[in-house]
C-alpha cells in the first residue's frame, strides 16, 4: 500500500482553521513555531496521518492529546514529546492555550546532525519526555536561540543546527535513554522497523524471527520487554492503524481493503479494528464525513 507523506503545508491546509497570516514560514530544514500561533487553530481531532518530517514539541504550558503509531500519550506541561519521519500520528484534542515551541525538522537533517542510528532509535521507545521545571526552562532557552536564529536577518545554518543539536543532546543526557541500547532494544527496534515493511503481507511472526536470525521465543521476549506487547499485537496494530489511513484517503469497501491488507475474514478484520481504534471500520470512516 503507498502511503503519502504529510509535509508541513499540506499539514497547514488540511488540519488549521484559514488566514494565519500570523504564522511566518521560512525554508528552512529546520522550522520552529510557537505553540501560542498554532494550538488554537488546529481543527481537532485530527486523524492519522503519515509524518513527512520528524516533529518535537516542548510544551511549557497546557496539555494535549497525541496518538504515536498505537500509543496514545496525554501530555502535560512540562513535557517534551519526539515524533519521528515516518511514523503514523493523530492529534486527539489540543488545549487552545498551550504554550512552548513546535520543532519540524526534515529527516536528511536529522540524519546528518545524527548519524549513530542508536540515538535516533531511542525516541521509538521513549518518545515522551516528562520535564523537571529546571530542565524546562533550560529547552526554553535553547529553543528562544533557536527561534531567535531562524527568523533573524542571516540565519547562520551551523549556529542553528548547532542549537537544535544540543537539545536533542541534552533529551538523551536526562532521559532513561542515555545509555548504550541493550541487544533486546535493538532486536525490538528492527523487528518494528521490518513490521512497517512487511505488515501487509507478512502477519506471522515465525517471518520476522527468521529476519532477525532469533527465535520466536527471544523475539517475544524482546519485544514485550520493549514495547510491553506480544509481537502478534504489534504486527496486528500496524496493520490496524494503516487500515485507518485507507479508509481516509479511500472510497474502497471495508471488505475490500481487508483483503489487501491480507486479512482472510472481512469480520475478523472488523472485530480487531474495533478492539483497537475502539469504534468499527464503518463508525470510524463516518465520524470522518467520509
Amino acid at each position: 500500500m503507498k502511503k503519502d507523506k504529510i509535509n508541513a503545508d499540506e499539514f497547514v491546509a488540511k488540519f488549521m482553521v484559514p488566514s494565519l497570516k500570523h504564522l511566518t514560514y521560512i525554508q528552512t530544514p529546520i522550522k520552529i513555531f510557537p505553540l501560542k500561533d498554532i494550538a488554537p487553530y488546529l481543527k481537532t481531532p485530527i486523524p492519522p496521518i503519515f509524518l513527512g518530517y520528524n516533529l518535537l514539541i516542548h510544551l511549557t504550558a497546557g496539555h494535549f492529546k497525541q496518538q504515536i503509531e498505537s500509543t496514545t500519550f496525554m501530555v502535560q506541561a512540562p513535557a517534551i514529546l519526539i515524533s519521528n519521519y515516518g511514523n503514523i500520528s493523530a492529534i486527539h484534542s489540543v488545549d487552545k492555550s498551550a504554550q512552548g515551541y513546535c520543532v519540524l525538522i526534515k529527516e536528511q537533517s536529522m540524519t546528518s546532525l545524527f548519524r549513530e542510528q542508536e540515538i535516533l532509535n531511542i525516541f521509538t521507545i521513549a518518545p515522551l519526555l516528562n520535564l523537571h521545571p529546571d530542565d524546562s526552562q533550560d529547552f526554553t532557552a535553547l529553543l528562544d536561540l533557536l527561534y531567535k536564529e531562524i527568523y533573524g536577518k542571516n540565519p547562520y545554518t551551523e549556529f542553528y543546527e548547532s542549537l537544535f543539536k544540543s537539545v536533542i543532546l541534552k533529551i538523551i543526557k536526562i532521559s532513561n535513554a542515555n545509555k548504550t541500547l541493550a541487544r533486546r532494544q535493538e532486536i525490538a527496534i528492527a523487528f518494528k522497523q521490518l513490521v512497517h515493511l512487511h505488515f501487509n503481507n507478512e502477519k506471522s511472526v515465525n517471518f520476522y524471527a527468521d529476519k532477525l536470525a532469533v527465535s520466536v521465543n527471544y523475539l517475544n521476549r524482546c519485544v514485550s520487554t520493549v514495547f510491553k506487547k506480544s509481537s502478534k499485537e504489534l504486527i496486528l496494530e500496524v496493520a490496524i492503524i494503516n487500515s485507518q489511513l485507507m479508509l481516509l484517503e479511500t472510497n474502497k469497501s471495508i471488505a475490500t481493503i481487508a483483503y489487501e491488507m491480507d486479512f482472510a475474514d472481512p469480520s475478523y478484520f472488523t472485530r480487531l479494528f474495533k478492539k483497537i481504534v475502539g469504534i468499527s471500520p464503518s463508525d470510524y470512516r463516518r465520524s470522518l464525513g467520509k
